[in-house]
């Protein structure tokens, strides 16, 4: 990987907010690209994924945003045991649990019912800080919604030789392999397509 790629990657998008939370990690030849690495850099990407209840949720005070930055980096590789465990149809570890369990209490939940004039019906959820880092409740949220309802076959990590980044394959045939085409598997396309082309001139 060279040039922006790793900043393009960052910025996809993959459907949840779980899954782009646990993306925010790039394999390159040089090494791994972090978006949570620095403070700076997380607010950075929260500010741009704006996961629900972000703006109500942002903590404001240098300490509490450096404890959010901190309980941010763990619960990642929390939720990232989470969809392994689901993935593999394997029981979570209790450590696992008691890290989502513990964020989840970081805010309270309150619902409302919401009828619009032509008989729409939605409920909106409202978030209340308890926590420096309740903006990751919604989060954890968003990741058991997640293992509940998707098919663990069709939840899976890319297949490219330099990317960690998990994804649900929505395809009629659920062959997908890449997380994008875009970039991962655009990639592995040249890789063959140079591979190819080496060989039949090593041939010639």
């Amino acid at each position: 990987m060279t040039g922006n790629f790793p900043q393009v990657v960052l910025r996809e998008r993959f459907d949840w907010i779980a899954l782009d939370f646990v993306n925010t990690t790039v394999l390159t030849r040089s090494g791994t690209v972090d978006a949570l690495e620095t403070a700076t850099q997380f607010f950075a990407w929260m500010e741009r994924a704006t996961p629900p209840g972000w703006r109500d949720l942002r903590p404001e005070g240098l300490p509490d945003r450096r404890t959010l930055h901190v309980e941010a980096v763990h619960l990642r590789m929390a939720m990232d045991r989470l969809l392994e465990a689901r993935a593999a149809r394997s029981s979570v570890d209790q450590a696992t649990v008691h890290a989502l369990q513990r964020a989840i209490g970081w805010a309270r939940t309150s619902r409302d019912l919401e009828v619009g004039a032509h008989g729409t019906v939605a409920i909106t959820t409202r978030y209340e800080a308890v926590h420096p880092a309740a903006a990751l409740a919604p989060i954890v949220d968003d990741a058991i919604r997640l293992v509940a309802s998707a098919d663990p076959a069709r939840l899976r990590r890319c297949r490219a030789d330099a990317c960690l980044r998990w994804f649900v394959d929505t395809s009629k045939g659920g062959r997908r392999a890449w997380c994008s085409m875009t970039t991962c598997g655009n990639r592995a396309k040249a890789t063959r397509y140079r591979a190819r082309h080496e060989r039949q001139g090593g041939a010639a």
